[in-house]
């Protein structure tokens, strides 16, 4: 029977965790670790940090670059393996692992493909709003003024904001900002509601332009569409107030 050195077992701990090796290794591989006082506690914490990794962090879905270059590689590799069958499932379950999770950066981020992109958005909106109210970096323009506002915004974004004055409706506006979404600089523009900051996030409109009413980890989000223009609004404000303020926003563009 096979038996593995220790050098040959470590060498091999990584796939083994990962249950990439075939069954046959894998059992002689299992019986070298039940039986080694070193081995066996450096494969067991291995599975405890990819449990904990796993367990913790948070998941983004993978940038659309990365997503082409796999969907392109597994195309490839339809066509070469044609004739030989055999060659696919392997090359697919690999492919399926890269999709389901690819690590990144020194924190072991993991992308997973099949996250919904409103999902993805709608935890980028709200770590922008919470990252808006910390420190110094609510606004780069401060103003009331939509006259002041709106044209900050030229030749800083490829997007034109519509910045409407909604002091009237109890939603003063402060000012506004670019922020970073989906990897590109965006307009946000903030507005209060007594001490509650609305951030208003203005992206490229999406695919359907349906209206969308989420709450994710506390938060309220709103999402509609005006023309080119995708409009989100997140807060902490309450649903009621956050529906008045959307009513009202959409009442001054006449959207």
């Amino acid at each position: 029977m096979w038996v593995m050195r220790c050098e040959e077992v470590r060498a091999r701990l990584d796939a083994y965790i990962d249950r990439e090796l075939p069954e046959t290794e894998r059992a002689v591989l299992r019986e070298h670790l039940a039986g080694c006082a070193e081995c066996g506690p450096e494969a067991a914490a291995l599975e405890r940090l990819r449990d904990g990794i796993r367990g913790s962090v948070p998941v983004y879905q993978a940038p659309a670059a990365l997503r082409r270059q796999i969907r392109l590689a597994l195309r490839r590799e339809a066509v070469a393996s044609a004739p030989t069958a055999a060659r696919a499932p392997g090359w697919l379950a690999y492919a399926a692992s890269l999709l389901l999770a690819v690590a990144v950066g020194s924190g072991g981020t993991f992308m997973l493909l099949g996250e919904r992109q409103e999902d993805r958005i709608a935890s980028e909106l709200i770590d922008s709003h919470l990252r808006s109210l910390l420190g110094t970096h609510l606004t780069d323009v401060a103003s009331s003024d939509q006259h002041t506002v709106k044209p900050w915004f030229a030749g800083r974004s490829d997007l034109s904001p519509p910045v409407v004055d909604l002091r009237s409706d109890g939603f003063p506006l402060i000012g506004g900002r670019l922020d970073l979404i989906d990897g590109k600089p965006v307009p946000a523009l903030v507005y209060k509601r007594r001490e509650h900051v609305i951030n208003v996030f203005v992206l490229p409109a999406t695919k359907g332009g349906l209206d969308r009413a989420l709450i994710r980890h506390g938060y309220n989000l709103r999402h509609w569409d005006e023309g080119d223009l995708g409009l989100w609004a997140v807060s902490d404000a309450s649903t009621d107030e956050l529906d008045e303020f959307v009513r009202a926003f959409r009442a001054a563009t006449g959207s």
